[in-house]
């Protein structure tokens, strides 16, 4: 019941004009405010691509030089701990080398002598 006591007050009558109005122009107006809005979105369009082209590609590449010197750095530095001899790691608490054998599926792993 509201919704009639608020239809029944005030402006009704002019927004219904208004929209009545605008209802029969709308066919009439709507050729000329599209060549006229078109070429505007167009400009719009293509100034969005350009700046998007001139800022966003360059970083894309930095970043993307940036990814693959990482990548370089690690792999460098994989090949040279590859290369150094295992000194430190391979020894066991008395200091002597240890005995490395290839383990296969199954076997248990080797534990030296007094950590049991």
């Amino acid at each position: 019941m509201a919704l009639l006591d608020d239809l029944a007050k005030g402006g009704t009558p002019t927004g219904l004009a208004v929209g009545i109005g605008a209802a029969l122009l709308t066919p009439v107006l709507l050729p000329a405010v599209s060549s006229v809005l078109r070429p505007a979105a167009k400009a719009v369009m293509r100034t969005g691509i350009t700046l998007y082209r001139q800022t966003v590609e360059p970083l894309a590449a930095a970043v993307g030089n940036l990814v693959t010197e990482a990548q370089l750095e690690l792999a460098a530095s994989s090949g040279a701990r590859a290369a150094e001899p295992e000194t430190k790691a391979s020894e066991d608490a008395a200091g002597q080398p240890q005995k490395r054998r290839s383990q296969r599926l199954g076997d248990a792993p080797s534990i030296p002598p007094g950590r049991a």
